[in-house]
Parts: C-alpha cells; sequence; structure tokens
C-alpha cells in the first residue's frame, strides 16, 4: 500500500521563531486502518494556544518500520510508535498531538537543536500528556486501575498483584532518564 506513496518531506520551520509542528490525528473506525493525519505549524505562545496532548511513549526499535500517511504522503515511524497512534485514535474526531518523533523533522540536527530546546514549554503547555507504555499484558490494565483507586484515595487497601505491578514498572517508559530524573 505504501510502496508506491512518495516520501513525506519536511519544510524548514521558520528560524529564530518558538513554532511547532503538531499532529493532526484523523478519525477512524477501524483500528487496523492505516493511520492518516497531518502535519501543521503550530506557534508555541506564552499564553494559552491550541489544545493539544503531548505523547511521552519509548521509541523501540528502528527495525520494521510501520509507515503512516502524513499529508497524503508516507513516513516510516516504529512499531511502538505506529501501536500508540493505533489506540490514540479517535473514531470521529481528529486529535492534536505533539510526538516528537514526528513532530520534529528528524534527519535536521539544526532542528532537533532547536525543538529539544522548546520540549519543557511544549510539555508544560499541553492540556494533557499521555504516557504510552505498550500493549496491555500481564493485568498492566487491572494494575493500572488499582493504582488510580489507591492515588484518588478511595482505599489504603489496594490489592495488587506484585508480579504485574512489577511488569508494568519494568517497562521501558520507566527506565528512561527523564523519567527518572523527573
Amino acid at each position: 500500500m505504501f510502496d508506491n506513496m512518495p516520501p513525506y518531506n519536511y519544510t524548514p520551520l521558520p528560524p529564530g521563531q518558538n513554532t511547532i509542528r503538531m499532529l493532526r490525528l484523523l478519525p477512524h473506525k477501524d483500528r487496523t486502518a492505516p493511520i492518516k493525519c497531518e502535519l501543521i505549524e503550530h506557534p508555541l505562545k506564552e499564553r494559552k494556544g491550541q489544545a493539544y496532548e503531548a505523547l511521552s511513549y519509548v521509541w523501540g526499535s528502528t527495525e520494521n518500520p510501520s509507515s503512516i500517511y502524513v499529508n497524503s504522503y508516507a513516513l516510516e515511524v516504529t512499531s511502538n510508535l505506529h501501536a500508540a497512534l493505533s489506540r490514540l485514535r479517535y473514531q470521529r474526531f481528529s486529535r492534536l498531538l505533539w510526538v516528537d518523533a514526528i513532530c520534529i523533522d528528524q534527519k535536521s540536527n539544526v532542528e532537533k537543536e532547536q525543538q529539544i530546546q522548546l520540549m519543557a514549554n511544549i510539555y508544560g503547555k499541553a492540556e494533557n500528556v499521555i504516557v504510552w507504555l505498550g500493549e496491555e499484558e500481564n493485568d498492566s490494565t487491572l494494575t493500572l486501575a488499582r493504582l488510580q483507586v489507591a492515588a484518588e484515595g478511595e482505599s489504603l487497601l489496594v490489592d495488587f498483584n506484585d508480579t504485574a505491578l512489577i511488569a508494568l514498572l519494568e517497562r521501558p517508559w520507566f527506565r528512561r532518564v527523564w523519567v527518572c530524573a523527573a
């Protein structure tokens, strides 16, 4: 399907401005359908701009990448990011996201350097920060639900499956340097 698609080429962001790209994830009723999205420029202003969500995830292996459509062009992403976008896609409404691997031109060292300096601001201005830990496994959904109950103070005696909790906390996202430093 993507074999005949030309690859996506980034347009440089305006120099000297706090401009970022946002990913508009287009809706689809079928979670397995090809992922289609649009990249749009977005000013990162001091005051509140258009509401968006930032995705925090582990890139994962670059072997066996998956392709998505960006502005009708093909763009390769890691399989972990592809899985996250598949899960985050709404059925009826588009979703505005900031995703580093897509919103930053990874082939431009100048842009990466500039955008990395804005990341604290990008995450700070996001309406929500979504943490993608990966697909459900080892009772992780139940463990997260129990953590939510404990965090809301509804119960001090939350019955945890120790093995499932340890498996959740051993996921790669928790081993990232800035997660551990935060």
